[in-house]
């Protein structure tokens, strides 16, 4: 049977040392809600975590949430952690439906799906966008989010 060398193999075989991005430690980035919040349709929630340049992105993201208002969707995103640029708005979860309470992991951001792998450039913070509904009150969210650095 053939064997097939995978990234870290090939970059071994090739002389090349293996970068910090494919073995490391990993961290979780924790971001919740505070007890008593409210906010409008679209409004966006700085969470104050920040990841690292050069952490790696890792799934499975796991989100929790109370029950919410119908329709409600949750985009989690990042940005530099200066400026508050935008380096995408749905890099962590990509419109997750936060109606019915639940627990669950969740990997639909557009830096964690299709296999690829996304390397932070920068320091970023994790911010939150909700969608056009205005979103419960004090609705208990709290996502937690893998990385891996050095």
């Amino acid at each position: 049977m053939a064997e097939i060398l995978g990234r870290a193999a090939t970059e071994i075989a090739a002389g090349r040392k293996v970068l910090f991005d494919t073995q490391g430690r990993q961290s979780v980035a924790v971001c919740e809600m505070p007890t008593t919040w409210t906010a409008a349709a679209s409004d966006t929630v700085a969470t104050g975590v920040v990841i690292p340049k050069g952490a790696r992105l890792l799934a499975d993201v796991v989100a929790s949430f109370g029950t919410g208002t119908a329709s409600q969707t949750l985009s989690v995103g990042i940005r530099n952690n200066l400026t508050k640029v935008a380096v995408d708005a749905t890099a962590i979860i990509n419109a997750l439906a936060i109606t019915t309470a639940a627990t669950a992991a969740v990997s639909t951001g557009t830096k964690l799906i299709t296999g690829q792998r996304y390397v932070l450039a920068e320091d970023c913070e994790v911010y939150f966008t909700f969608s056009a509904h205005t979103p419960t009150a004090n609705q208990a969210i709290r996502i937690e989010i893998p990385y891996l650095t050095p």
